[in-house]
């Protein structure tokens, strides 16, 4: 008789959890829209701030890219950041998805920058603008990346130069998961353990603020903390 060894448990990544305030939030995205418009003087929607969900996104991106540069991302790569979209009530499905529909109804989006240029001073600025183009994609074409199981199957191979981010900054977590045994004093995802992975929902408490929680090497998970802490309040 053989017996088959029981595979061997994963390395657990580390991770941290950061909470946002929505005035540290709205410090961010005034920030960002600061650093855009010099560059888009004509532009009326690149004055205005971004969502808070590009503007968190943006800032845990550059955090990434900054903690694993040079050790493992160099100036010249292309690095990447995955995320879902919603598209429940979106123009252009055929049929249509109402807003109340109860299931899984998103697609996939993959924005791209170099590295160098997420880097650069205005870095967070960049990466913003790269969200923001992907979100504007999916608003104009719901469909054009449906299949994204396969998108994000095609992303494993890109390994130290992808964040990937699951959740909403507007996902009432805390309130969601009442299970009638009074507020939650903590809520995670639990199936998170991958280098790279940021989760975001609405903070404990509401008003405005964002829990991010955040899957990192231990190597880098310090230098990531303090790009992250020290631009969501410069």
């Amino acid at each position: 008789m053989q017996i088959a060894p029981f595979p061997a448990s994963p390395i657990v990544v580390p991770r941290r959890t950061f909470t946002i305030t929505e005035e540290r939030i709205d410090h961010l995205k005034q920030r960002v829209a600061q650093l855009i418009r010099p560059t888009h003087e004509s532009s009326a929607e690149a004055a205005r701030p971004p969502s808070s969900f590009v503007a968190v996104a943006a800032l845990a991106w550059v955090s990434y890219v900054q903690s694993k540069h040079p050790s493992a991302i160099s100036a010249d790569q292309d690095v990447y950041l995955y995320f879902f979209f919603d598209i429940r009530g979106r123009r252009g499905i055929v049929p249509p998805v109402s807003e109340s529909y109860f299931g899984t109804c998103v697609t996939g989006c993959l924005a791209k920058g170099k590295a160098g240029d997420l880097l650069a001073e205005d870095g967070i600025a960049t990466a913003a603008a790269a969200v923001q183009g992907e979100v504007r994609r999916a608003l104009e074409n719901p469909l054009a990346n449906w299949d994204w199981i396969a998108l994000a199957a095609s992303t494993l191979s890109l390994d130290a130069a992808l964040v990937s981010i699951s959740g909403s900054t507007r996902f009432p977590a805390y309130e969601a998961a009442n299970f009638g045994w009074g507020p939650l004093g903590r809520t995670e995802l639990v199936t998170m353990n991958s280098a790279g992975q940021v989760v975001l929902v609405a903070a404990k408490g509401g008003g405005g603020g964002v829990q991010a929680s955040v899957c990192m090497n231990a190597d880098h998970m310090e230098a990531f903390d303090s790009h992250f802490t020290s631009s969501s309040l410069d």
